[in-house]
């Protein structure tokens, strides 16, 4: 039997136990704490960089390391292995907080409840508490316990296909009989029948609350609803704790295919995540998890497999293909979430295995499904997937853009939590004007919006030509030769930064970078071409998720990330995900609606477009290889030139 040791995590002050021969990332992730890893342990990325302050550790590799890093105890706690009790300090760099940072302003009025009736909406959530004052039965009216209940229900909700659970039957007579005929009827939506949920004892009418989760790659985000009269009554959200298991989809599912404790220890961290959200949200609001009757998710694909423990293996396998699309509620129970124990979980639909319920979610929300003219719909995240259409059609495709945009793949990249440069202006090649980070404190790295605005201004002040490169000589006291051989440019020196290193953007960021705009103006490109239709034909572009609120659209264009169309037509509408998965709780009818919108939505495989690779091609340049269609952006640079 293998001997444990105790590992204390500085400074975060969590210890944790964990068997002779654990890596320090496997000790991390089960004690809650975050390490920031992109390959998910296979010791490839660098990023899990850690010090061993005190205790012996076996392993590990020293290429990511100079000599002096070496000699302060540095190593990869993805390859470090456990050998004695550990005293271990995660740096600056390498920690994730547990919660991205949010505004109040991040999520729009999509599903704001004094604006449903402007589209039709009518209250009536997905689960529902009924008073009922039942007559006593009497020698006149014998009828039974159950048929009485019905008969009075469906006369108060106009409903009379009812079905009800043994163990809810069983208790039913006791339960009518010490509440005096006066109880609660929770029913919950399945279609053409309406479950019996639960039957409470008097009046619990005034405690019905909803659970509205958007599960991300990166990102978790929870809503608590009231669903009598729709209002979001909290937000909460904290990073997906699979980030220990890799950066991106395909790697989770690599991991999670490789024994059945790996797919069980990625399910058991999605579960977690959201079970402490909803911890947060109750306890924030004096609610007990009993008062939570359904949860609504929407997520990618592969997350809503691994939750709920459907095998994902076949979504990264060509013709990519998932368990499950279109699934009935569950208990929630059943899949370890802790809301009431006969609550129900409704996952909304996906279309594909890269398009999932978060994209059709956001579909519904943003009313493009509605639309009376052709509209698009970006969401930009570690997958750019990319709808077109109106209320006649619906065409979608999915474009792998990577992590990049979330700070992941680059040298200084970080997500968007405390401390990340999230906007920068360059003044000339050797001065930066200025800058802002996330928490307005001392800079330690550079999210995805502080890229694309750091990457504009570069190609402003020609510090890099249209392919991406770097010049030499322009700045002289900023690009250099970096410890690995590769060009690189000084955003800011260790002297101002909150950790012990410059804070740089190297070639390999740059490039990066263009590859991840490139796929995602590339797949919009031939999406369209595939519909005989161009960017001036779309009444409007909207961009949803986290990424787009916060984005310069200025300098998004400038770099041809977004195509070159008037300011007015390009609008952000953020978290359309959850806004759909709160839609769909407080209205049945919208449930149903999203589930014809998956139906109706039409999957574009990208990987066996002929002209995909032409395309991409030529979108691997700032703006494009065709600069025609950036007249605006070639307008700016030749005034900049003073043309």
């Amino acid at each position: 039997m293998k001997k444990t040791y105790k590992v204390l995590f500085d400074p975060e002050q969590v210890e944790a136990e964990a068997p002779s021969g654990t890596t320090i990332l496997s000790a991390a992730a089960k004690a809650g704490v975050f390490v920031n890893s992109l390959c998910g342990g296979d010791g490839v990325c660098g990023r899990c960089r850690v010090i061993v302050r005190k205790g012996k550790t076996s392993g590990g590799s020293t290429e990511f390391f100079t000599r002096e890093e070496i000699q302060q105890g540095y190593i990869l706690a993805c390859q470090g292995r456990i050998e004695s009790d550990l005293v271990v300090e995660i740096p600056p760099e390498t920690r994730l907080a547990a919660a991205p940072q949010q505004v109040e302003s991040e999520v729009p009025l999509l599903a704001d409840p004094s604006k449903l009736a402007g589209r039709g909406i009518r209250l009536s959530p997905l689960v529902r508490k009924t008073y009922l004052q039942l007559s006593r039965p009497s020698l006149d009216d014998n009828v039974s316990d159950l048929q009485r209940l019905e008969q009075a229900l469906g006369g108060a909700i106009d409903r009379n296909n009812f079905q009800m659970g043994l163990k809810v039957t069983r208790r039913l007579p006791h339960v009518l009989r010490k509440a005096d005929w006066k109880v609660t009827a929770v029913t919950g939506h399945r279609g053409p029948l309406t479950e019996i949920i639960e039957i409470e004892a008097g009046d619990t009418t005034k405690r019905n609350f909803c659970i509205a989760a958007d599960i991300g790659t990166t990102t978790v985000v929870c809503h608590l609803v009231d669903l009598r009269d729709g209002q979001s009554l909290g937000r909460a959200a904290r990073y997906n704790s699979q980030v220990a298991y890799g950066a991106d989809v395909i790697r989770r599912i690599i991991h999670a295919t490789e024994s059945p404790e790996n797919e069980t220890a990625l399910r058991e961290a999605i579960v977690s995540d959201v079970n402490e959200l909803i911890r947060e949200l109750t306890t924030k609001h004096r609610l007990s998890t009993g008062d939570i009757s359904v949860i609504s998710a929407a997520g990618n694909t592969t997350m809503m497999h691994l939750m709920l423990a459907l095998p994902p293996e076949n979504i990264r396998k060509e013709p990519y293909t998932g368990a499950a699309y279109h699934l009935p509620p569950f208990r929630a129970a059943e899949v370890g979430l802790q809301i009431n124990p006969r609550g129900l979980l409704y996952c909304l639909p996906c279309v594909a295995g890269f398009v999932g319920a978060d994209i059709v979610s956001g579909i519904y929300a943003s009313g493009l499904a509605q639309s009376d003219e052709v509209r698009m719909l970006i969401d930009i995240g570690t997958n750019g997937e990319i709808v077109i259409g109106n209320k006649e059609f619906l065409v979608c495709a999915s474009a792998s853009a990577g992590p990049a945009f979330e700070g992941a793949e680059c040298k200084g990249g970080m997500r968007a939590t405390r401390g990340a440069i999230d906007h920068i202006r360059l003044h000339d090649p050797q001065r930066v004007l200025h800058y802002s980070t996330v928490g307005s404190v001392l800079p330690i790295g550079i999210c995805g919006t502080g890229y694309v605005d750091l990457i504009a201004e570069m190609l402003r002040v020609d510090l890099i030509d249209k392919t991406g490169q770097l010049k030499e000589g322009v700045a002289s006291d900023r690009v250099r030769t970096g410890e690995f051989g590769e060009l690189e440019y000084v955003v800011v020196p260790a002297s101002r930064s909150g950790k012990d290193a410059d804070i740089t953007i190297t070639q390999g960021d740059i490039n990066n970078i263009l590859r991840a705009k490139g796929a995602i103006y590339a797949a919009a490109s031939v999406l369209l071409k595939a519909l005989n239709m161009t960017f001036d034909d779309l009444a409007e572009i909207m961009v949803a998720g986290a990424f787009g609120n916060f984005l310069n659209v200025g300098n998004a264009v400038f770099i041809g990330l977004l195509p070159d169309i008037p300011r007015d037509r390009l609008r952000f509408v953020g978290n359309a995900s959850i806004a759909g998965a709160k839609l769909a709780a407080i209205c049945t009818h919208c449930y149903d609606e999203v589930f014809d919108v998956a139906a109706r939505t039409t999957y574009f495989e990208l990987s066996t477009a002929p002209t995909f690779m032409d395309e991409f091609v030529s979108a691997c340049f700032f703006p494009h290889t065709n600069v025609q269609l950036f007249p605006r952006v070639m307008g700016e640079l030749e005034l900049g030139k003073g043309g």
